[in-house]
């Protein structure tokens, strides 16, 4: 880290946002994803391809502690010691790691490329994916990098109140890992900026958007409200923010006949169980 620290300042910048992003990402990136991942600056409405990394430059500004395996084409670090080392000195190396992933990572999201919102077949969907690289990575991902992070951006807000661009990120969110035919229409339709916040329990989020307007009991093309998938993924801290809400329905059912309460229960989290059935118990009597 010391021979990184040393070069000239671009070079030791372009350093620690690659160990940054390979030390904190939330499983194993391809040369493409991390070289668009390195491209986006924050605030712009579409990718540079002047600004792509070369591999070289990549693995030349690291000074030996990047390496990338020739057969799978995944960038790592060369050692599971260094993943520990850096895993452990986060806080020194990177302190804004997590909140820099997400604004990048919510950036590429809100590019102007995917106004065309959810795209109509597998063909058309594949297609996004392969020309955007960094696609899939930030649509699953953006959200637990910004709960890890200190404070919110109103860019997420702005991002989150896009219904074409959410509902875009939505089916690469919850599109199914298998490939079967018409696999990327499977997934829910209609899905709102509150749903995504509620998905990846950001409470905050969640109440930034309900002060813009945002219904809190407004449900997808499944009959999902935000509830129902806070409760499935067990965001105790959104459960609670949404329960606090008259109007908002813990009992409702889903077009599958489930509620919050019984996804929560199939899930195992107890602590959200309790809270749902505490604000049965207080609309009953």
């Amino acid at each position: 880290m010391e021979r990184i620290e040393g070069q000239k300042r671009g070079f030791h910048e372009l350093a620690k946002q690659v160990l940054s992003w390979i030390t904190c990402a939330k499983r194993p990136l391809t040369t493409s994803e991390l070289r668009h991942a390195l491209a986006v600056e924050i605030g712009k409405s579409e990718l540079d391809i002047e600004n792509l990394p070369e591999i070289e430059d990549i693995l030349s500004v690291c000074a030996g502690l990047v390496t990338v395996d020739v057969e799978s084409d995944i960038i790592r670090l060369v050692h599971y010691t260094t993943q520990e080392y850096f895993e452990r000195t986060q806080g020194h190396w990177f302190p804004n790691a997590e909140i820099d992933i997400a604004k990048i990572c919510v950036t590429y999201l809100s590019f102007d490329i995917f106004e065309s919102g959810f795209c109509a077949s597998d063909e058309e969907f594949e297609t996004r994916l392969r020309l955007n690289p960094l696609y899939d990575y930030a649509a699953r991902h953006w959200g637990h990098h910004l709960r890890k992070a200190p404070d919110v951006q109103r860019q997420i807000a702005e991002f989150l109140n896009n219904e074409a661009q959410v509902s875009a990120s939505s089916q690469a969110l919850m599109v199914s890992e298998a490939r079967y035919g018409n696999y990327s229409q499977g997934v829910p339709t209609q899905i709102r900026g509150i749903h995504l916040a509620a998905w990846f329990g950001l409470a905050q989020m969640v109440g930034m958007l309900l002060e813009d307007g945002h219904d809190s009991d407004c449900t997808d093309s499944q009959g999902r409200t935000p509830l129902s998938w806070a409760a499935e993924n067990g965001h105790e801290a959104v459960v609670k923010v949404l329960r606090a809400i008259d109007g908002v329905d813990p009992d409702s059912n889903d077009n599958n006949g489930l509620t919050p309460l019984s996804v929560a229960a199939e899930n195992g989290h107890q602590v959200v169980v309790k809270l749902l059935l505490a604000k049965m118990e207080s609309i009953r009597f």
